[in-house]
């Protein structure tokens, strides 16, 4: 049997609430053989990347001496997939999710040490027209500058979507990202499709 392993890393700078609980919920509906685990950037200290450039010409980063970037590297690199999930911030990912992209460039300039892992994303919004699509987009994006296989869900193609996305404005008022059952259906969709490819990817290698 492949044992593949799936990082949920949760990108909201609010930790334990609507973003993580999306994705701990679609985390926890892995099948059993498949190893799960879930981060939050929030216990990361991660600075932002100044453009020294050392990167480009070391294949390193001097400030992964000072802060946690070297640890979620570490992580990143073991896992077969990542599921990245992301509220939507004025339309685009939080700061601490785009320290975290902009500082993992020494991954891409080590000859693309991400290559060939899956990844995918969830999002919510608190409105249901908050910009959700375009943080999935920016998630595909930096996995593409990556290298990486991007991958969505393929559920019911009448009532799924290829990424996970929950409003937290629902017909009936507010309600928690979880709530949105079709999110929830989504989001359960891109962990099992994530974990199918890359159990998939691994037999052939």
């Amino acid at each position: 049997m492949t044992k593949i392993k799936v990082l949920g890393v949760s990108g909201s700078p609010r930790k334990g609430k609507n973003t993580e609980g999306l994705l701990r919920a679609a985390m926890n509906a892995a099948d059993p053989d498949v190893t799960t685990e879930v981060i939050s950037l929030s216990d990361f200290r991660i600075s932002p990347c100044d453009g020294c450039n050392v990167c480009v010409r070391e294949k390193r980063c001097p400030l992964d001496v000072g802060d946690d970037m070297g640890k979620l590297k570490e992580k990143l690199t073991d896992a077969d997939a990542v599921v990245f999930a992301a509220p939507s911030y004025f339309g685009s990912v939080p700061g601490v999710m785009k320290n975290m992209m902009d500082r993992s460039r020494p991954l891409k300039m080590d000859d693309h040490r991400l290559k060939g892992k899956i990844v995918s994303a969830i999002v919510t919004s608190g409105l249901r027209y908050g910009g959700a699509e375009q943080v999935a987009e920016s998630i595909a994006r930096f996995g593409l500058m990556h290298g990486m296989i991007v991958v969505g869900g393929c559920g019911d193609p009448l009532t799924s979507g290829h990424f996970g996305i929950a409003s937290l404005q629902g017909d009936a008022g507010w309600r928690r990202a979880d709530g949105d059952v079709i999110a929830l259906n989504n989001a359960v969709g891109v962990v099992k499709r994530v974990a199918e490819v890359a159990k998939a990817l691994k037999r052939t290698v």
